[in-house]
Parts: structure tokens; C-alpha cells; sequence
């Protein structure tokens, strides 16, 4: 038997709280699932992918651990701009050795993720 994973739990600052949950809707277009009154907000992306975004005091996810982001070519440089707008700080662009495009950057939460235009998707 084979699971498939529900969720990935992201924990950000308190303080930043409301605004990685609109980050998220915001940048990559992803919808509230549920809410549990300020405590835990699920996020997804509609097909499957969802994030448990909850309030805490312990240290936002850190380089080299990070979320990833699928993104085509042809949307690359906008979701870029996208996450310039949000209020990100991306770091360049880079080409990896497998000739994927890939970029850095820290949710307002300070965890770090990265959108990724691969050559050859993931496989399933």
C-alpha cells in the first residue's frame, strides 16, 4: 500500500502569520482549505498540494531545507515579478547542472522556498 502525503506543515512568527497565509494565495494563486480560528490556516493548490500554515515561537524553515514550488518556463519570470511584488527578496536566478531554473526566497515568515521551471518534471 502506497500513502500519499496530505500536508507539509509550515510554521512562521506569530506575527507574520496573516500575512504568509495571503503570500501564498497571493504569489502562487493557492485557496484556503480550512481555518481553525488564528491557529492553523490549510492552504492548496487545488490538485492535491496544501500547506498547514500555524503561528509559533520555534525557527522558521532554513537554507538548506526549504519548500519548492513548480513553475513552467513561460511562467518564470512572472511569478518572480510576483514574488518581488509580495515583498520577497529573491535572490538571482540560477541554472542548475540538470539545466532547471531555480530561485530563492523567504516567505514573510523567514522560511525559505524556491520556484523551480524543470527541464524534466518529477515523475509521479
Amino acid at each position: 500500500m502506497v500513502y500519499r502525503l496530505e500536508h507539509v506543515g509550515l510554521g512562521t512568527r506569530r506575527d507574520a502569520y496573516p500575512a504568509t497565509v495571503r503570500f501564498y494565495e497571493q504569489v502562487f494563486g493557492w485557496h484556503r482549505v480550512r481555518e481553525e480560528a488564528g491557529e492553523l490556516t490549510f492552504v492548496g493548490d487545488g490538485t492535491g498540494a496544501r500547506l498547514e500554515i500555524f503561528p509559533t515561537d520555534a525557527p522558521p524553515l532554513v537554507d538548506p531545507h526549504h519548500l519548492a514550488f513548480a513553475v513552467s518556463a513561460e511562467d518564470f519570470d512572472a511569478v518572480y515579478r510576483a514574488l518581488v511584488e509580495a515583498g520577497a527578496s529573491p535572490a538571482a536566478p540560477f541554472i542548475n547542472t540538470f539545466g532547471d531554473r531555480i530561485a530563492f526566497f523567504d516567505d514573510p515568515g523567514g522560511n525559505r522556498a524556491q520556484i523551480v521551471a524543470r527541464v524534466a518534471p518529477l515523475a509521479e
